[in-house]
């Protein structure tokens, strides 16, 4: 009967669990465990492990009572070294860390105090790197925002995670903690079978999740389920890696239990919170602390302190790093900017925006706590300096913490932010199709100030910018902003595309790339009608294109230079030319010139001229070819024309002609001469309004700018409100953890400054001091007390002058007394900003010790009357010794 158990025991040793599932708990979360495995089946073939929080920790003792008197699964203390076992529940011990290695628990003690052990961080992150898609995570409600990076990992690793709660998707940018990140959050009620359904699918697949195998024709579907996400979530993948995209569309199947592709896209059209969840797996970032270190090597030997030179105290510093995924990046390069401001006697302030699209990694970020992996990432000094450990993690440091800003901003969607003097953007322009790319480079060239520099990856470049940015080593992809003639202004939002500006410079490839195309051979082929001299214009008669043989009919006026065609050709064809291309233009059909005499006598020529427009139908921009017929070869006489002899009626007539002819010749000049003034006056008007013109275009360009400016600083305010909430947030949960704190607690606590005023108290206060919410900043001295404590100033100040800790008994009314400890109040950064009263009521215990003494006092006399000698046993040595007083 007795050997029967032991091997029973050996034989389950033997089984393998199907998954391992970890519980991060605390006291609160006592009866939700009780119910979780209450409805948990006993043949799930999964191994659980629960730790408990070091800040509430579990009653280990109760909470074995209680599970094994449920019936279900049976539940024990987990030893160093034990074997994980299927159906068995292993409840860690208190204040240990628990870590899995080859299906073993490992137990230690923690190296930090209590609050910064992240035994629950630990568990979950062991548990996904060792059994990777068989791992499985518990969250409860009751929990507090630990267990936010062990999620984190099971998702890196192909692992499940499930939450205590309702489904949260209306607002992903307020997601924060553990439960938030967790695949699925479900109603307690509904975690056991679940999860037994999880483990079930498991056990049933054959090869690996991680093999694109399971998904047969996968990669000829990732096209239709890129437009879903695009559609959904405004967010393009086609141009995701394949295998990559495969394995997290995988991994939602498994989640949702689908084993069929063709499903899976139908639920993805019809379950928006299904297309947000594999957007989410899609967007887990691959970053790390100083990656590629030469070229952070770089940044900290050069770049980084020019930057500072140029920043005085009263100036701020700004960084921008995109795609900042769970912010080691954005953290590497506030140690590099920290570290060189500590020795500047005057350094100027940090500001560092971190951004991505992710705003479950930018929980993360905010958090700042990391695996202890970082360790091979980190210099050791850098480790101690600014990071402090927390079991098997490390957080970083409160000083680097505070320099960094994290929001969500798409840099495709949202204006830029401004005035930045370095922008990170790593291996995040190789995701981008090359339009964007070609859009995306101004963007950054808008963001920086001047002589601002751009930090890309490796496989990034700027070489088709090469006029914004100078190169200051092309290996390590660091360039340094140049200035432009003209600013440039960038296009945002990027996804609609509009016409992107022009100067007269950039005309000529319009035609090239102008929609319907190719009107360059179209040209050429209504050239060949006519094999005379032509251009090609723009609707704006900006020449696009010159044939080889325009020469003769040009004759550009004086001054700057400018290629529109009516300030190019030869005066004597200007007015008949303009008046050919509005002709042209209003009608949409070819206009013709009669010849026309060009030039002075001795070198005149006829020029008859041809404008044809070019377009791609009604709605389509205007271009036009225009042609020059030189009809000089027949200006000669032809050889069989026969003179006409003159006769007096003749040169009669002739005479008459000719005095009309200069009659009108005479009006005519007179005209000329009169339209030459209006035009002078004409012309010094025109001049005006071009000066007025070109004032009210430079004000229109400085209110555009000054407009994206004011955008990129709503952006810049948004961000910092974010985060603001943030901490807002953040400081009502610790003012309510401190209010809840003061209320349950029967010791009576005072808490004074430096100049022994009240600072705060406790409700059990008032039985010693006469203190009322009104007496918050008064001296203690000027409130009445209801117990006698004479030495209160000296013992304070004595405490602030020693930093010692001061403790005295006295008496209060009734017969009352109380034990008094009077310390020092530090601050988080260490700093002594006043003392600390405590006084707690021992007249109960003083009673109970003078009753003890009393009794002590007659059992030794009635022994000594009795004649009674009483000897103690101890029981380690097995002697017996005479009581003492006998």
């Amino acid at each position: 009967m007795g050997e029967q158990p032991s091997a029973e025991i050996g034989l389950s040793a033997r089984r393998e669990p199907v998954a391992v599932v970890g519980l991060g708990a605390s006291a609160a979360a006592f009866r939700s465990l009780e119910q979780l495995f209450a409805l948990m089946p006993r043949d799930s073939g999964a191994a659980f492990v629960i730790v408990s929080e070091s800040e509430n920790p579990l009653d280990t003792d109760a909470l074995l009572k209680t599970l094994n008197s449920l019936g279900s699964l049976p539940a024990r203390i987990a030893g160093d070294g034990e074997r994980l076992e299927p159906d068995q529940i292993h409840v860690a011990p208190i204040g240990m860390i628990v870590t899995l290695q080859d299906d073993r628990l490992h137990l230690s003690p923690p190296e930090q105090n209590p609050g910064h052990r992240g035994t629950v961080d630990t568990l979950l992150i062991s548990l996904a790197e060792q059994q990777r898609e068989a791992a499985m995570g518990v969250i409860l409600a009751a929990l507090s925002d630990a267990g936010s990076l062990g999620v984190a990992r099971l998702k890196e690793c192909g692992g499940l995670s499930l939450a205590e709660g309702e489904p949260v998707h209306s607002d992903p940018s307020q997601v924060g903690g553990a439960a938030e990140l967790a695949d699925l959050r479900l109603p307690l009620e509904k975690i056991p079978p679940r999860l037994a359904a999880l483990i079930a699918h498991l056990r049933e697949i054959e090869n690996p999740p991680e093999t694109p195998t399971a998904l047969p024709d996968g990669e000829s579907r990732l096209s239709a389920i890129a437009t879903i996400l695009r559609n959904r979530t405004g967010h393009d993948f086609h141009g995701y890696k394949p295998n990559t995209f495969l394995r997290r569309i995988q991994r939602r199947m498994h989640v949702v239990r689908i084993d069929d592709l063709d499903a899976y896209m139908e639920r993805l059209r019809a379950d928006p919170a299904e297309v947000q969840d594999l957007f989410q797996d899609l967007l887990i970032g691959v970053t790390q602390f100083f990656r590629d270190p030469a070229e952070f090597e770089l940044l900290e030997r050069e770049i980084i302190p020019a930057l500072l030179r140029e920043r005085q105290a009263g100036e701020t510093l700004r960084v921008w790093v995109l795609g900042c995924s769970t912010g080691e990046e954005a953290y590497s390069l506030a140690m590099l900017i920290r570290e060189a401001t500590a020795v500047m006697d005057s350094p100027p302030h940090v500001q560092i925006f971190a951004t991505d699209i992710d705003a479950r990694a930018l929980a993360v970020a905010r958090t700042g706590r990391y695996l202890a992996s970082i360790e091979k990432d980190v210099l050791p000094e850098r480790l101690a300096r600014w990071f402090s450990k927390e079991g098997g993690t490390y957080s970083i440091h409160k000083d680097l913490r505070e320099m960094c800003i994290f929001s969500a901003h798409n840099v495709i969607k949202d204006a830029p932010f401004s005035r930045v003097d370095l922008i990170s953007c790593r291996n995040l322009l190789i995701y981008l199709n090359a339009d964007l790319q070609e859009r995306v480079i101004p963007l950054f060239h808008f963001s920086l100030r001047a002589g601002g520099y751009l930090f890309l990856g490796p496989s990034e470049n700027v070489t088709r910018h090469a006029r914004l940015f100078q190169a200051v080593d092309r290996r390590y992809r660091i360039f340094r902003r140049q200035e432009t003639a003209a600013r440039i202004l960038p296009e945002f939002p990027l996804t609609a595309r509009s016409e992107p500006r022009r100067g007269t410079g950039e005309v000529a490839s319009s035609l090239r790339h102008s929609p319907g195309g190719q009107l360059a051979k179209r040209a050429e082929r209504v050239v060949e009608r006519y094999a005379p001299a032509y251009v090609v214009t723009d609707q704006d008669y900006d020449v696009l294109n010159f044939s080889g043989r325009t020469g003769p009919f040009l004759d550009p006026s004086s001054g700057a230079a400018n290629l529109n065609l009516l300030n190019l050709v030869h005066r004597d064809l200007r007015l008949d030319l303009r008046a050919a291309l509005h002709r042209a233009a209003a009608e949409r059909r070819t206009a013709r010139v009669a010849p026309l005499r060009m030039g002075i006598e001795g070198e005149a020529r006829r020029v008859g001229l041809t404008v044809e427009p070019l377009s791609d139908g009604q709605q389509g921009e205007a271009h036009f070819v225009v042609l020059f017929h030189d009809y000089s070869a027949d200006q000669g006489q032809d050889a069989d024309e026969s003179p006409v002899e003159s006769s007096v009626l003749r040169d009669e007539h002739v005479l008459r002609l000719e005095g009309e002819l200069r009659l009108t010749k005479d009006r005519l000049q007179a005209t000329i001469e009169e339209l030459e003034s209006t035009n002078e006056e004409l012309k010094s008007s025109n001049e005006e309004y071009q000066s007025i013109n070109e004032e009210l275009q430079s004000a229109n360009e400085e209110l555009e700018t000054s407009k994206e400016e004011l955008q990129s600083i709503n952006e810049e305010l948004h961000t910092v409100n974010g985060e603001l909430a943030h901490r807002i947030g953040e400081l009502a949960r610790a003012n309510s953890d401190l209010k809840n704190l003061f209320e349950s607690t029967q010791i009576a606590v005072l808490f004074l400054d430096n100049d022994l005023r009240v600072k705060n108290f406790t409700p059990s206060m008032s039985e010693v001091l006469h203190l009322i919410e009104s007496d918050l900043g008064r001296p203690v001295a000027h409130i009445a007390s209801r117990v006698p404590y004479p030495e209160m100033d000296e013992d304070v100040r004595r405490v602030l002058r020693t930093l010692s800790t001061i403790e005295r008994e006295i008496g209060g009314a009734e017969g009352r007394r109380y034990l008094v400890r009077v310390l020092p109040y530090r601050s988080v950064d260490n700093f002594i900003a006043g003392a600390v009263l405590t006084f707690l009521d021992i007249t109960a215990t003083r009673a109970a010790r003078a009753a003890q003494r009393a009794a002590e006092a007659r059992v030794r006399l009635a022994t000594a009357a009795a004649r009674i000698i009483i000897w103690e046993l101890d029981v380690a040595s097995g002697h017996f010794f005479p009581s003492e007083g006998f």
